[in-house]
């Protein structure tokens, strides 16, 4: 008996192909749209707050949802750029 255990994470991913570049281009645009509109919603909600922009500046940078995405979309870039 083999002692390796099935790793379905794995296996899908040993599946399927690579993303092509116009599909890597295609999710940064979104995510680069999803971004811009959490930034606004924030900024919105901070004016209407009459909260200092400094506040809102430190509220934006500590961000979950846009740490996140920043990390994404740093991914798909260095993915773009090993397709070159």
């Amino acid at each position: 008996m083999s002692s390796a255990s099935f790793d379905p994470v794995t296996a899908d991913a040993i599946a399927e192909p690579s993303p092509s570049r116009e599909e890597l281009q295609e999710a940064i645009e979104q995510l680069m749209a999803f971004r811009d509109r959490i930034v606004s919603d924030v900024t919105g909600m901070g004016q209407k707050l009459k909260m200092p922009q400094q506040q809102v500046a430190f509220t934006l940078s500590q961000h979950p949802e846009l740490q996140r995405i920043e990390s994404v979309l740093a991914q798909l870039q260095l993915q773009i750029a090993e397709l070159a």
